[in-house]
């Protein structure tokens, strides 16, 4: 019954289907930021919703990208601590799963949350770990562009 869902869109398409569902979520929490809320809210409220019936059966692939996603959610309706609080646990869960390019976006997304909300020496820390994170995945021009 958990996973009604997913073998709607076939296991074996798991992968392509969550990672959707994770930066569709995404870039419709950093949209809606930046414009009109209620444009992205559906986006935003299935892509959370799947995202938490994923975690409850696959928390190792899941529960860090839920995190972050919560976090930004926070940042979007103006919870600073908790979404700094959700920052760091999607950051420590993505490392515990060795998910390190996961890792390196919720530590980006950590220092931009930082830097928007004046923490600058808190944001270049982060940055710079996510620059880290970034070069040990092989991701050179995606560490170029955050630096």
């Amino acid at each position: 019954k958990k996973n009604r869902d997913v073998a709607k869109h076939n296991l074996s398409r798991f992968a392509i289907v969550c990672n959707y569902a994770f930066y569709s979520g995404l870039a419709a929490l950093a949209l809606a930021r930046k414009g009109s809320q209620e444009e992205w809210r559906d986006t935003i409220d299935n892509a959370m919703s799947q995202m938490e019936t994923w975690a409850l059966s696959s928390e190792w692939n899941c529960q860090h990208k839920l995190e972050l996603m919560k976090a930004e959610y926070f940042y979007l309706n103006g919870d600073f601590v908790a979404a700094a609080k959700g920052y760091e646990v999607a950051v420590q869960l993505a490392s515990k799963h060795r998910f390190i390019h996961e890792e390196a976006l919720a530590l980006e997304r950590s220092a931009i949350f930082h830097t928007e909300t004046g923490d600058q020496e808190t944001a270049s820390k982060l940055f710079l770990k996510a620059c880290n994170c970034y070069n040990q995945w092989g991701a050179c021009s995606k560490t170029a562009q955050v630096t």
